[in-house]
């Protein structure tokens, strides 16, 4: 896919010169997997100091794979992963320098949240008075402090993930990993965890996170990168990719309760639209989308349906170029 070449051939240096310094997470050439089946097939993936990077692909392409490989939670069959200016396989210390936020909360049923961040940020290495500094911080970024002496197990849905982040804060690491970050939250923990990743990065930490959520990707991420068997297919900024993949083309949806009698079918067939969910949903991609729908709206209000026009998003992004790395 041309975009996708055209963005990734600005790699590292761009990277490197835009943010000041040396990238918070280099992937280079990296290979591993489970079991001697291969998973990542020479990745290279590099994230700058202060960026926000969400690796988006189908399940299966990777994606978790290269966040363990980047947290040292996985040994590499081949290539390189430094975190900051340490190799992760061969300095311990570079994996001190991580702060992870797994898709599983980890955290101590048991203790309250204070307590949680406070051992976990002495696991990480801080000493004395920087600990209790450390916490504070962590509970004030992701707005937890409510909810700093309730024991861990009393906690919501979305109180745990938001003490599940502030876990990975707390140690002030280099390069912060996030797996499903707001798997099971309501909109306002949502946006709540949103702003505590842009605050935590604008200290010059790298973020590597994984999610489903466009919405949250769109509204944290500076770029995001598509895989596809185990490689990158493309990667850069949410809005440019879109620009340069879809144009000014728009989706044109059509929903019905049942499946669209012969006629309603054929109609929307010579319409160029394409039927899913046995016949309930139709889609296209368009430049003349809202022409169509004004067409076909009197059709598909008489079956009981509806017809929506809209922009192209990430996950229409997603599927377009794993289509096309087919």
């Amino acid at each position: 896919m041309k975009a996708g070449a055209d963005i990734l051939g600005r790699r590292d240096a761009a990277v490197e010169s835009e943010r000041g310094g040396r990238p918070a997470l280099v992937l280079t050439g990296v290979r591993a997997g489970y079991g001697g089946l291969p998973v990542l097939d020479g990745l290279d993936l590099t994230i700058g100091q202060g960026e926000v990077y969400a690796l988006l692909g189908p399940n299966g392409s990777g994606k978790s794979t290269a966040a363990r490989v980047a947290c040292g939670l996985l040994n590499v069959n081949a290539g390189l992963v430094e975190v900051g200016e340490r190799e992760v396989v061969l300095d311990h210390r570079a994996r001190r320098c991580i702060g992870l936020a797994p898709q599983e909360t980890a955290l101590f049923p048991a203790l309250t949240v204070r307590e949680t961040l406070t051992t976990v940020a002495r696991l990480a290495g801080l000493r004395g008075r920087a600990v209790g500094e450390a916490v504070e911080r962590a509970l004030e970024i992701t707005a937890a402090a409510p909810r700093a002496d309730h024991r861990v197990a009393s906690l919501s849905g979305g109180w745990r993930r938001r003490a599940n982040l502030a876990a990975a804060l707390v140690g002030d690491p280099d390069l912060i990993v996030l797996d499903e970050p707001t798997e099971g939250v309501d909109a306002e923990t949502r946006g709540q965890l949103a702003r505590a990743v842009r605050s935590a990065v604008a200290g010059g930490a790298g973020c590597l996170m994984i999610s489903h959520d466009a919405a949250f990707v769109e509204a944290t991420a500076d770029r995001v990168g598509v895989m596809a068997r185990g490689r990158l297919a493309a990667e850069g900024a949410p809005q440019a990719l879109l620009d340069q993949t879809f144009g000014e083309a728009r989706l044109l949806t059509v929903r019905l309760a049942q499946p669209a009698e012969a006629a309603l079918a054929r109609a929307l067939e010579a319409c160029g639209l394409e039927p899913r969910d046995g016949g309930r949903h139709w889609r296209r991609l368009a430049a003349d989308a809202a022409n169509q729908a004004a067409g076909l709206s009197a059709l598909v209000d008489e079956a009981g349906g509806e017809v929506a026009v809209r922009r192209p998003g990430l996950d229409d992004l997603v599927a377009r170029i794993v289509e096309e790395s087919a």
